[in-house]
């Protein structure tokens, strides 16, 4: 796997990470009246955050491969990246991907916006906080050059 593959996966989790940032912030300015578009935007922030999370455990599968871990999983990436120290609560990614696993099964309105809740209160600023390090540790360090270390 070479660098350049590593940087383009993180700038499509960064990208999508930003759209979603964005449709929440327009959601927020929607009337609580308007629940037909309430319901527009809360599939669109359920939607972009299921994407969002499977670009980035591939993104971390990438890295963890260039220094020789063959990782194929979110669970084991997510795993991994707090045994590197990149995330500092497990439990709340192994929340996050019951979540992203849960959203082509949830039925009912109320679970569904519990979803979403939790998406903008706690799982964006989590998936920003690992993106971040991911800059600093790994993008703008360019790792993948050196033999030994990612």
């Amino acid at each position: 796997m070479n660098g350049e593959s590593i940087v383009l996966s993180y700038q499509r989790a960064s990208r999508l990470l930003l759209h979603l940032k964005n449709v929440i912030a327009v959601s927020k300015q929607v009337s609580a009246e308007d629940e037909l578009l309430k319901e527009v935007y809360r599939d669109s922030i359920v939607k972009k955050y299921e994407i969002l999370e499977d670009q980035l455990w591939k993104l971390l599968s990438r890295i963890f491969k260039a220094s020789g871990l063959e990782l194929n999983n979110p669970r084991a990436c997510y795993r991994q990246a707090f045994k590197e120290g990149w995330i500092q609560n497990i439990d709340v990614w192994n929340d996050i991907l019951h979540s992203r696993n849960a959203t082509a099964h949830v039925y009912n309105e109320e679970d569904y916006e519990q979803m979403k809740d939790r998406i903008v209160s706690q799982y964006v600023h989590e998936i920003e906080a690992l993106l971040e390090h991911i800059k600093k540790e790994v993008i703008d360090r360019d790792l993948w050059n050196e033999p030994d270390r990612v």
